[in-house]
């Protein structure tokens, strides 16, 4: 995990890269140009917000060809937050996270190695994409792509879609993007209301994937 940090590249690159892109506009065009707006509104994205109760999964992670494998665990407490907390086989602690009732989000505990404020906010962001953390009451506007329906929920600095099929009676995937690129994708394999039975995230910015499958009880 610590080769998530990322190395800089020579200025002269950035110089070429800028370059390219002014001369072909074509290839730094947003991956969600083509997105045509419905003019509707809908809240239906709720119906497949997963429910976690005590739910295990047996996890891996692989970033920049290095493997992570372990026991993750969502669990509901009393008072509505969720941890997530995730171990290797011998019981080792890599973190353990609490997101709260009112959206605060709280470190209980972390490996070392993976004590970097960097490191933190990224999987904070994974996790809060998977559990459809930010998914309110509010209607969201919909944009299609051919038979896909986009729900857009914007953020700060990006923007969260949870996409669909026409009749929103399946979740495809949810995607994170920036103004230009994917940034993140997760698919859920799961029951309507009930926690997920297998999940695949994927990094489009730099190399990671993580993948889950439930423990049957």
């Amino acid at each position: 995990m610590t080769s998530l940090k990322q190395t800089s590249r020579p200025r002269h690159r950035f110089f070429v890269a800028a370059l390219l892109c002014a001369v072909t506009l074509s290839g730094c065009r947003s991956a969600y140009d083509d997105l045509q707006p419905t003019g509707e509104q809908t809240t239906c994205i709720r119906k497949f917000k997963p429910a976690f109760r005590v739910d295990w999964y047996t996890t891996s992670v692989d970033v920049y060809g290095h493997h992570i494998s372990g026991l993750l665990l969502f669990k509901v407490m009393p008072d509505s937050a969720v941890r997530v907390v995730f171990t290797n086989e011998v019981g080792v602690t890599f973190f353990d996270f609490e997101f709260t009732k009112n959206d605060d989000f709280r470190v209980h505990q972390i490996n070392s190695q993976l004590d970097k404020k960097i490191v933190i906010n990224l999987l904070r962001k994974d996790f809060e994409l998977l559990m459809m953390r930010r998914l309110g009451n509010k209607p969201l506007p919909v944009f299609r792509r051919q038979n896909e329906f986009f729900d857009a929920l914007p953020g700060k600095r990006e923007t969260d879609y949870f996409i669909t099929d026409k009749d929103c009676a399946s979740l495809l995937r949810i995607e994170k993007a920036s103004k230009r690129k994917k940034m993140v994708e997760v698919k859920l394999v799961e029951e309507t209301g009930s926690a997920p039975d297998s999940v695949s995230l994927q990094h489009f910015t730099f190399d990671m994937h993580i993948a889950l499958k439930k423990l049957q009880r």
